[in-house]
């Protein structure tokens, strides 16, 4: 297994945001120019963009299987010390739909069962939940359990919360009853009783009810899991799946996602503390442009907006956590690209930045290749994709963000020119932190930064698809806070420096 990438990078503990308006200078440079154009775009910066938020102590965090066993054993060490370098500060499990086929007191699941779950078709998995808390608590990370409501019980589920409360290292920070379970794909014994028995439903077969219905059967089936999940412990964090249009997020998209998000929250609100919202942006990648991918990331403010208003109506002091997130629910090759590094920073802090506890890679590793692709942060192993615990283009994406995303940080989202970069600003006890993404793929463009101190140095931290493939592809400098800085083209771009 290859050693950690990124430890021995120079890191700060101080990592910011702006309080004020900025002006930014920036020059564009077609690729394979001698000389900057003398004229220069200057924009003005508004007050906000999203509104400026204080970043949390979950704020980054990852999804992990009970089935996956490259965090067992060996190596586990290497991977918590990629974990602790990328400030990945949550680590969701047993798994997204595996979740409601998982028997966390057996440490067994029943995705292999057809028909009547028993033991003679459920799989023993290679990690329990007392080794994963451990394992997860020494990397510094809390985690986020989602219990099993398709094939378990409310009982089941308090005894799990129950277990939880016996020692500090299988604490659970948040909870969740079930994965999806406004999917039709997902395991739903419920779907198969009352309130609303649906004749013939089997997970991912033809007969899917409409969404009116599995918000009725969540809303009556899943209050029992809360209470009993509460009275084993009243000070437990609960949430419920929250769900996106195909119109906003095309890979978690839900037909008449509002009647699901009004219903449940209707229903349940009196009990949970927060939403759950999966943000996958595509469902098929084929044709995709990496430009389309990062536009991807300018529908997060609506998006964000509405989530906020809906839970205003009925949960005013409830929070949000994106537990899941990638370009798209399939896996796909732009695992191993460059954009999927620029998705997975950008990504990340729009939603910080528009208010989310946490945002939650899908996922650490799915035993993918380059060529039948993954979604992972690290490698599975293979001679195809690396070594095992090898970290791919996004765990660099969500280093580079965790630059700005300490807990305390006053992070907002910025408007700069031109329309291909997205911009992030970050401000903790007088440092400042500004994350660039330029999207375009043939053009690097130049910054005159404002943000800074004049006078002094700043220091850089530069992805781009020309240092990708390299062992170290996140490569530090420092420069003066007066100087020009290039944004390469398709790359990610740190500056960090006293505040102006």
């Amino acid at each position: 297994m290859s050693s950690p990438r990124g430890l021995r990078r120079h890191r700060s503990n101080a990592r910011s945001a702006v309080l004020a308006a900025t002006t930014v200078a920036v020059v564009l440079l077609m690729a394979g120019c001698p000389t900057v154009p003398s004229s220069t775009t200057t924009t003005t910066l508004p007050a906000a963009t999203t509104g400026p938020g204080t970043v949390g102590p979950l704020a980054l965090g990852v999804n992990l299987a009970s089935w996956d066993a490259l965090y067992t054993g060996a190596s586990v060490a290497p991977i918590n010390g990629l974990f602790e370098a990328a400030g990945l500060r949550l680590v969701r499990y047993p798994g997204g739909s595996f979740a409601d086929e998982y028997d966390w007191s057996a440490n067994t699941d029943s995705s292999k069962c057809t028909g009547a779950v028993t033991t003679a078709c459920s799989r023993h998995d290679p990690l329990g939940f007392d080794l994963f808390a451990a394992e997860a608590h020494s990397a510094g990370a809390s985690t986020f359990v989602t219990v099993d409501y398709g094939s378990g019980t409310p009982a089941e589920a308090a005894g799990w919360v129950a277990h939880a409360t016996s020692g500090k290292d299988t604490a659970v920070a948040l909870w969740e009853v079930g994965n999806e379970a406004y999917s039709c794909y997902e395991t739903n014994q419920h779907l198969s009783e009352g309130p609303t028995y649906v004749h013939g439903y089997s997970p991912g077969g033809s007969v899917c009810p409409a969404t009116t219905v599995m918000a009725r059967s969540y809303s009556v089936n899943a209050l029992p899991y809360l209470r009993a999940m509460k009275k084993a412990d009243p000070a437990a964090r609960i949430g419920v799946p929250w769900a996106f249009s195909g119109a906003v997020a095309n890979g978690a998209g839900v037909s008449d996602a509002d009647t699901w998000n009004a219903d449940v929250l209707h229903a349940l609100s009196s009990d949970i503390s927060f939403v759950d919202a999966h943000w996958y942006p595509f469902d098929k990648t084929s044709g995709v442009s990496d430009q389309q991918i990062l536009a991807s990331v300018r529908r997060i403010p609506s998006a964000a907006d509405h989530l906020r208003s809906t839970l205003h109506r009925y949960k005013p002091n409830a929070t949000y956590v994106v537990g899941e997130t990638n370009i798209s629910e399939r896996p796909g090759t732009y695992d191993f690209q460059p954009v999927s590094a620029l998705f997975a920073a950008a990504t990340s802090l729009e939603w910080l930045s528009a208010g989310a506890e946490s945002v939650d890679w899908w996922d650490l590793n799915n035993f993918g290749t380059p060529t039948t692709g993954d979604f992972g942060l690290v490698s599975s192993g293979g001679p195809e994709s690396g070594a095992a615990g090898s970290p791919y283009p996004p765990y660099y994406g969500y280093e580079l963000a965790s630059m700005l995303a300490s807990p305390g940080s006053r992070l907002r989202a910025i408007a700069i020119a031109p329309s291909s970069v997205l911009g992030f600003e970050s401000d903790l006890q007088g440092q400042r932190s500004v994350l660039l993404v330029n999207a375009a793929p043939n053009r690097q463009s130049i910054i005159a930064p404002s943000w800074f101190k004049p006078g002094l140095q700043i220091q850089t931290e530069t992805y781009s698809a020309e240092t990708s493939a390299d062992p170290e592809p996140i490569v530090g400098s420092t420069a003066s806070a007066a100087a020009t800085v290039p944004l390469p083209a398709e790359s990610i771009v740190v500056l960090r420096g006293t505040a102006a």
